[in-house]
């Protein structure tokens, strides 16, 4: 039994949300969760869904707000948001969780391939990476690819027949968030990580084309694969509200995968995991009703 209390730093997104869950359904741990949100509305949405959890407000652009967060702090979770200096968000926290001297564990939310530091994602998730690795803490990196959940945002396209989605023939593994929390909270809950990276990908490597099939034989409606122009995927993705810097930087991910850079299945989720990693058609199959 630990009695750990475990931070997490982005507690509201989705991934966030899938580590308290997967935190909370452990039986062999009575650790205290902390969230740390920016609002007081989150905080209560959080508290709402998980009664049994700590929250604590905080902003990452102002450093004084994460001593009390870290009060009694003995393990983080940092999932850094979509925001374009993810490296000084990371540096702040990494440095509130050296200070309060009571952190023996850092847990860092990272991209597949970002040791490569090849396009901006990468980039921006390795700068907290290797700041967290000369820190002195004991760190361990968990670098994720493409979810399968950032479908529902092609659902419109979906449901009126095309996955468009512009990675030409390339293939990648996509992975399912629900995953990443679970592991997250193995990792959490258990010894042997301090400092390792574990790069995690789905459990099968699939072309836009094999993705289609997926939705159609789902949906029992035929899908077709487009893969538009880098200039139509610019388009689209500033239309419905993206960031430059982020549309820009989502651009030279799916070079990545159009290119079989990502062309691969990495055994470190299932190990973590314990078990066999969601497919793509059983998370479609999960959430059929948002295809059709």
């Amino acid at each position: 039994m630990n009695n750990d209390t475990i931070l997490i730093i982005g507690a509201a997104g989705n991934n966030g949300v899938a580590t308290i869950e997967a935190l909370t359904n452990k039986q062999n741990t009575n650790s205290t969760i902390r969230a740390a949100v920016r609002s007081v509305e989150k905080a209560n949405q959080l508290k709402q869904k998980f009664p049994s959890i700590e929250t604590v407000l905080i902003d990452l652009d102002k450093p004084d707000t994460l001593t009390e967060a870290y009060s009694g702090v003995t393990k983080v979770f940092m999932i850094p948001g979509n925001i374009e200096d993810r490296e000084g968000h990371a540096k702040n926290a990494i440095d509130a969780a050296v200070k309060a001297n009571t952190v023996k564990q850092f847990l860092f939310y990272s991209v597949f391939g970002a040791e490569y530091e090849s396009i901006l994602f990468s980039r921006q998730f390795r700068a907290g990476e290797k700041y967290l690795e000369q820190s002195g803490l004991n760190y361990t990196h968990l670098r994720t690819i493409f979810f399968q959940e950032n479908f529902f945002g092609w659902a419109d396209g979906i449901k009126q027949g095309g996955l468009y989605f512009g990675v030409r023939d390339g293939r990648f593994a996509p992975l399912n968030v629900a995953d990443i929390g679970e592991m997250a909270a193995n990792i959490l809950t258990t010894s042997g990580h301090d400092n390792k990276a574990y790069n995690i990908t789905g459990p099968e490597l699939l072309s836009g084309a094999d993705m289609a099939k997926v939705f159609t034989n789902v949906t029992g409606k035929e899908v077709a694969y487009v893969s538009p122009t880098t200039e139509q995927t610019l388009d689209s993705l500033l239309s419905t509200g993206w960031a430059e810097w982020q549309a820009q930087g989502m651009l030279e991910l799916f070079e990545v995968f159009a290119t079989d850079q990502a062309a691969i299945i990495s055994p470190d989720g299932e190990k973590l995991l314990g078990r066999p990693l969601t497919t793509l058609q059983e998370f479609v199959t999960n959430n059929k009703a948002a295809f059709i």
